[in-house]
């Protein structure tokens, strides 16, 4: 990139930052004044109160398997569209068009929209939650197993056809023994997003233990917020520790050795949990039926919108852009240190590094809307709750992604300036950073494009931005603002995804 460019940019990148700040209100006064509310909270959170242990280990049975059946129900849903949705693949240019576009529309609404959508139509519990899971997951998972088979050598599947071998072959062979890597690692990241998602999905009505924790939050019950929050936050690192190990012998694994047989039982535990999950789900899918004439009548009321507050929306989503903006640049800030002191291959005492690493795994594990209300009562209502939550749920992330960076670097490099005889900050510079710093820029890109959308969730919870003129449009059956409201956001998630993904191709 020219050099004047790139100070252009530089430039540009500074002044929307500080414009950020300025909208989101962010304020190290406002914090300051709040430290004192945060520890009162913090005290009275202790000692946990687990009486309603039972009861705890019930919801959060409930919560996995929402998580698990949506996973589920939108992986089959998916996996054909992403086949027909491959450039490579495709039957044709029309299809193609279609499903990318439907995936992009499906990606750009947040899944806390679609949970209160289905609260309101079909019923307050965990088929709502499901169902929420299910289109947010086509979304992602979509877009994923596109990029999964645009990534296939096409030789082989060629070699296959030239010997007149039948489709079927053609498939197995030829496209899923090369694709399946791939999608299965997709499928378990998603299965691990969409057991966190379940968490939060509560916090509406769409079941699990998030419709409890929410409500001890309400009656200032703050122990047993803690007691719930400490089994969340184990079950949660626990599923993290599994998937990154399934994850790993997917990837690595090969039908000439053990691993193979491994990758089998990782294959029918997965098979098992998800029957398992049926006997701990209580959605009734009978009240589906009932529920899809209120659903068609919520969907076909957004028409004709409502544009009528338009002005008030527009400021209220660069208010939510803004949010997304000093969230990541927050987050950004908090995990360039953490991220060095995780990563394997830098000197860092080995009780330091697990304190981290246990505090990286608590933040990714806690909901940004769970955090985002729990600031709220600390620093009060607007922007700045939203922003720091985002941020702290981010950095669980971005710790993690740099973490991994800064492990995977090429050391030759570091080692031809230690023998130079260079200085520490010389080498730090030209060795690490000018290795890292590109795939950093991309974690950043990604994560300003997934903050946009957890921007346009904060106001249900009275934390800025959109979402809290959303969830009384919904609540007082306005559904053509509504609908207004979610065009909205689909154009601009929409806009900032493809920006961000522009230059993330051009940055790696």
């Amino acid at each position: 990139m020219n050099k004047k460019v790139e100070y252009i940019l530089w430039i540009i990148a500074f002044s929307v930052t500080l414009w950020s700040f300025q909208v989101s209100q962010v304020s190290m006064t406002a914090l300051i004044e709040g430290y004192q509310y945060g520890i009162d909270l913090i005290k009275e959170m202790f000692p946990p109160n687990f009486k309603n242990f039972d009861t705890i280990v019930a919801l959060l049975l409930e919560t996995v398997a929402m998580g698990v059946w949506g996973t589920i129900i939108g992986t089959i849903i998916s996996l054909p569209l992403g086949f027909l949705g491959a450039r490579n693949l495709s039957p044709n240019t029309m299809v193609y068009f279609l499903i990318n576009e439907l995936t992009n529309i499906l990606r750009s609404i947040p899944d806390i929209v679609y949970a209160l959508m289905f609260v309101v139509s079909i019923a307050v519990g965990s088929l709502a939650g499901i169902l929420a899971i299910v289109f947010a997951t086509i979304g992602l998972l979509t877009k994923f197993y596109i990029e999964s088979f645009e990534s296939i050598d096409m030789k082989p599947i060629e070699a296959i056809k030239s010997t007149g071998s039948s489709y079927a072959y053609m498939l197995r062979h030829g496209i899923f023994e090369q694709a399946l890597p791939l999608i299965s690692n997709h499928t378990l990241y998603l299965l691990d997003h969409n057991i966190r998602i379940a968490m939060a999905l509560g916090l509406v009505g769409a079941g699990g233990i998030g419709m409890e924790l929410y409500g001890e939050l309400r009656y200032f019950n703050y122990d047993k917020v803690a007691a719930m929050l400490m089994c969340i936050l184990v079950i949660l690192s626990l599923i993290d520790r599994v998937s990154n190990y399934a994850r790993d012998i997917i990837l690595h694994s090969s039908k000439h050795n053990k691993e193979y047989f491994k990758k089998s039982f990782v294959a029918i535990a997965f098979i098992a949990l998800g029957i398992i999950s049926m006997m701990y789900s209580p959605a009734e899918f009978a009240s589906l039926i009932s529920g899809i004439p209120r659903l068609y009548e919520a969907i076909t009321g957004f028409f004709p919108l409502d544009f009528k507050r338009v002005n008030a929306f527009a400021f209220l989503m660069l208010e939510t852009i803004a949010m997304a903006i000093a969230a990541t640049v927050i987050a950004i800030g908090f995990s360039l240190p953490l991220g060095f002191i995780l990563a394997k291959n830098i000197k860092v005492s080995a009780p330091i590094r697990i304190i981290v690493a246990e505090f990286i795994n608590f933040l990714r594990a806690m909901p940004d809307l769970l955090f985002a209300i729990i600031l709220v009562s600390v620093i009060g209502l607007g922007p700045y709750a939203g922003v720091l939550a985002i941020a702290l749920h981010v950095t669980g992330f971005l710790a993690k992604f740099y973490a991994e960076t800064i492990e995977s670097i090429d050391e030759k490099p570091i080692e031809a300036l230690n023998s130079t005889g260079s200085s520490k900050l010389h080498i730090l510079y030209h060795g690490y950073f000018k290795q890292i710093v590109p795939l950093f820029h991309s974690y950043n890109l990604y994560m300003l494009d997934r903050n946009v959308r957890a921007s346009t969730t904060m106001g249900l919870v009275g934390a800025g931005g959109i979402g809290f003129e959303l969830i009384m449009s919904i609540k007082l059956f306005e559904y053509q603002q509504t609908g207004t409201i979610i065009l909205l956001i689909i154009i601009v998630v929409s806009i900032i995804s493809k920006v961000s993904s522009y230059f993330r191709k051009k940055l790696v």
